[in-house]
């Protein structure tokens, strides 16, 4: 569990509180760090006009973060979509850090780097002396408190700071085309992509359907109203969210389907008999990801986009949108896709 340590005082002197969804600032009313969405625990500091100073703490992936030794800081996040902050290495999200945030390190295991930063949470979200105990969802059938609309408003119901322990063992139940059906366990964000920007909040009790698994991630079907007037069309028609993973274990599913990937550029290349899936001679760029996956793309591109690519950086960022052509390579689970168009880029890329 997430604990955010007073800033200038000690454990013992600290008194623990409960808190709801959250968000840390530089300042009092100050910039932006850090968004809490769920249920924690924090030790509170020092207080200032309605604001009270704290330090978070936790694990955020190395590959989110540079070095820059601003402000007596060591490290800075990087993606553009922020990044987790997790309990552990790989452990449960406790918020998202904001792209930019300034971070000091405490620790390193493997792919992972333990953070600290001190910042300002607003007073009135801190419970009251003595009501730090956990309490458990809240519930109602009333549409103005329904976990959907909730969500939609931007707002949380208060839930428990730690998982609860998990059920008797059962098999799954599904729904009538197989697929397995799930129930929020407890307060979660639900993200565009793994590691991806917030789409929304889900509340414990919401149920769904599994589309598919990528490690400790999974993509989830949830359904729920939403009023008319605050939606328009959709633009353009890539899936967005879909893995690596998803590609390669429903080929006939995605082959030929337009998807909107974010990778890692790394070089550009020219297709040999070695990748029968593109023609001989075909530029590509080799890229991670789909990040934040660990593994590779090809990327077909014309000879003009081989410039545009080349003049990067390597390891730039880049969002593309492009047509799967095979679901991996003949000798690498690599996907094979065509570029169609950036969406996001460092200058000079478009």
């Amino acid at each position: 569990m997430l604990t955010l340590v007073a800033s200038g005082t000690t454990d013992a002197a600290a008194q623990a509180r409960a808190v709801s969804a959250t968000t840390l600032h530089k300042a009092p009313g100050g910039a932006l760090l850090a968004r809490l969405p769920g249920t924690v625990e924090l030790r509170v500091g020092r207080a200032r006009s309605g604001w009270s100073e704290v330090t978070l703490d936790g694990w955020v992936a190395t590959s989110s973060l540079t070095a820059d030794r601003r402000d007596g800081f060591d490290l800075r996040v990087t993606p553009k979509q922020g990044a987790a902050l997790r309990e552990k290495p790989r452990g449960d999200v406790l918020g998202r850090l904001q792209p930019g945030m300034l971070v000091s390190r405490v620790a390193r295991e493997g792919a992972w780097t333990r953070v600290r930063r001190t910042g300002w949470v607003a007073t009135k979200a801190i419970a009251a002396a003595g009501t730090a105990a956990r309490k458990p969802p809240a519930r109602a059938a009333a549409p103005a408190t329904d976990p959907a609309y909730r969500a939609m408003q931007g707002t949380r119901a208060t839930g428990s700071a730690r998982p609860a322990a998990p059920p008797p063992a059962q098999a799954p139940a599904q729904t009538a085309d197989g697929t397995e059906r799930i129930e929020v366990a407890r307060g979660t964000g639900l993200l565009v992509a793994p590691e991806g920007a917030p789409l929304a909040a889900l509340q414990p009790g919401a149920t769904g359907r599994v589309l598919g698994r990528s490690g400790e991630w999974v993509r989830v079907q949830m359904e729920g109203w939403v009023r008319e007037p605050d939606l328009k069309a959709a633009a353009g028609n890539a899936l967005v969210g879909v893995t690596a993973a998803e590609v390669r274990a429903n080929p006939e599913r995605y082959v030929g389907q337009v998807v909107e990937w974010r990778m890692q550029y790394v070089a550009a290349q020219v297709a040999d008999d070695l990748r029968p899936e593109m023609p001989s001679g075909q530029p590509y760029i080799l890229a991670r990801g789909p990040l934040p996956e660990p593994g590779f793309l090809y990327v077909m591109v014309s000879r003009d986009q081989v410039a545009r690519f080349q003049a990067l950086p390597p390891l730039s960022e880049v969002t593309i949108r492009a047509t799967v052509r095979a679901a991996r390579s003949r000798f690498l689970a690599t996907p094979v896709v065509e570029l169609q168009s950036v969406v996001d880029a460092p200058p000079g890329t478009r």
